[in-house]
């Protein structure tokens, strides 16, 4: 499970989908906020009935040094 950590959530779902269980995605924000491009896994919480993935978009690409 811990191995999916900073994959891009589509790519962490398709790997914890083969115990058949459901994913449920979950995005974390800051108050702050930033317009993120690059959205990467940070939890993985698992229960009997459904695995959670929590994910946030990171600003990798910075264009204007001003921002």
């Amino acid at each position: 499970m811990n191995g999916v950590l900073g994959l891009d959530p589509d790519t962490a779902a398709a790997r914890l989908t083969a115990d058949g269980k459901p994913v449920r995605f979950v995005e974390v924000r800051s108050k702050k906020g930033s317009k993120g491009d690059d959205r990467r896994v940070i939890k993985v919480a698992e229960t009997d009935a459904e695995t959670v993935i929590y994910w946030s978009a990171f600003r990798t690409r910075v264009t204007d040094p001003e921002r």
